[in-house]
């Protein structure tokens, strides 16, 4: 933190009231924030904003602000414009398997669902209501798909048991990578044929 930015800081402290705690709070931030890039800050204040129930982060740019009203809209369109279910969800960011799709749908009833529906845990009851709505295979074992996605790194375990959570990995993968191209990519070796390399030896 430079000098300049510690004397905003006293005065703004002084001018509203905050005591020593918000402050080495604010002054720990801006330290840890300043080595960073501006995309990867936005990216950490981002989610600890959502970690701790706030919105998304309004986008300033040199002619106007999107509002985070709008922000969240614009996340929740389609191509064509029309509000995104969980259906559309899936069909933008395309997920290739099962846990990743658990980890689509911890984002959508997290983040995007309507009031009613949100929530910050999902259990198998979730993974099989929200797979046929997206229209997404279901798997034989709900429950066993959240512990896949677990272990493949997406999901925490939630407040009980049976209940699972999206970690920064899993939000990742959803908002960053799944519809980018840049999802799981499965290794594209090709496999040997027993046959061929069975005659080849008798040769």
């Amino acid at each position: 933190m430079t000098e300049s930015d510690a004397s905003v800081l006293k005065t703004t402290s002084k001018e509203h009231g905050k005591d020593d705690r918000e402050v080495a709070a604010i002054s720990a931030i801006v330290a840890a924030l300043s080595p960073l890039k501006e995309d990867e800050v936005r990216n950490v204040l981002e989610y600890v904003l959502r970690r701790f129930g706030a919105g998304p982060l309004p986008v300033y740019t040199a002619t106007h602000t999107v509002s985070t009203a709008a922000q969240i809209a614009s996340s929740t369109h389609s191509s064509s414009g029309a509000i995104q279910d969980v259906r559309s969800l899936r069909e933008e960011k395309a997920p290739r398997s099962a846990n990743e799709m658990a980890a689509l749908v911890a984002y959508y009833v997290s983040e995007l669902a309507p009031p009613s529906e949100r929530k910050p845990e999902i259990n198998k009851t979730d993974v099989e209501r929200y797979f046929k709505s997206a229209g997404f295979k279901l798997t034989a074992n709900a429950g066993q798909t959240l512990v896949n996605a677990k272990h493949s790194g997406y999901l925490d375990a939630g407040s009980d048991a049976g209940y699972y959570k999206l970690n920064p990995v899993g939000y990742n993968l959803v908002v960053h990578r799944l519809g980018s191209g840049e999802g799981s990519r499965r290794s594209a070796r090709p496999r040997k044929k027993k046959g061929v390399t069975a005659r080849r030896k008798k040769r």
